[in-house]
């Protein structure tokens, strides 16, 4: 009897323990075609800090042209770093020239593609 109890406070605990994940998933964005590249939304992680980027790849030769870095995020060492993480939610082609990007921290931002530059939109 007190091994059944024993098992089943093991498997009410352990379950208790898969209720409290960390972060969820990425968000999938979609990929922008535009002028034979694809820009591509993407986070990369690093020792001290994180940034979000949109990468530019050529259509026809699968080249990854260039890397825009949108924001860089310094990492708290205090905390984990997975829940420190901000990710890209959207992307959208606002001009001919220019892509608006949504992360999850409700902060807007706008590339112009003419000369990569990125300014902030919304803080």
């Amino acid at each position: 009897m007190k091994k059944k109890r024993f098992l089943f406070i093991c498997i009410i605990l352990f379950s208790l323990s898969l209720c409290f994940a960390k972060r969820t998933p990425p968000p999938q964005v979609p990929s922008i075609i535009h002028n034979k590249y694809e820009y591509i939304a993407d986070y990369k992680s690093g020792l001290l800090s994180g940034k979000g980027v949109i990468i530019i790849k050529n259509i026809d030769t699968s080249e990854i042209v260039k890397t825009i870095t949108i924001y860089k995020n310094w990492y708290n060492p205090f905390l984990e770093k997975d829940v420190q993480w901000i990710f890209i939610k959207d992307i959208k082609m606002i001009d001919n020239n220019k892509i608006r990007i949504y992360n999850e921290r409700e902060k807007e931002f706008e590339i112009n593609l003419e000369n990569f530059k990125v300014t902030k939109i919304k803080k």
